[in-house]
């Protein structure tokens, strides 16, 4: 592994951490301050300043004590100083206290800005069944 390679997948790490800890703050500082970011419902926010407090409602409400684990499954440099990541995520919470989970694939590019990675932008796709007719047409 790459000192870049290592640097993000350290990155990745300490933003998992940040949501276990249910810190919004230590969540967000890994985003550039013009990041876009997309949730599982597609909605887009843009600008740290917009990301952190759209992770203390959900740290504060529906993601309350949850445990999100990240999977880094492949890092593509696009440049030396713009990277993709790609991710597997498994997020457990609970809901009417009924234990509930949730699997997605993340897509992070990161940009490195004064020898630091940052996350320019996240899309967060929520793993769904795919529709029969899908499948049955072999996609």
């Amino acid at each position: 592994m790459t000192a870049d390679e290592q640097a993000i997948s350290t990155m990745i790490s300490q933003l998992q951490a940040a949501w276990n800890a249910g810190d919004s703050a230590g969540f967000a500082k890994y985003f550039t301050d013009d990041a876009s970011f997309i949730h599982i419902y597609g909605a887009q926010v843009d600008g740290r300043a917009a990301i952190e407090p759209l992770h203390r409602q959900i740290f504060d409400t529906v993601y309350k004590s949850s445990h999100n684990e990240y999977t880094i499954l492949a890092i593509k440099f696009v440049r030396p100083d713009v990277a993709i990541a790609y991710i597997r995520a498994h997020l457990r919470y609970f809901e009417a206290g009924e234990p509930r989970e949730i699997h997605a694939r993340p897509t992070m590019v990161a940009v490195k800005n004064n020898g630091q990675w940052e996350i320019a932008a996240f899309q967060n796709t929520r793993i769904s069944e795919m529709p029969a007719i899908v499948k049955a047409a072999g996609n």
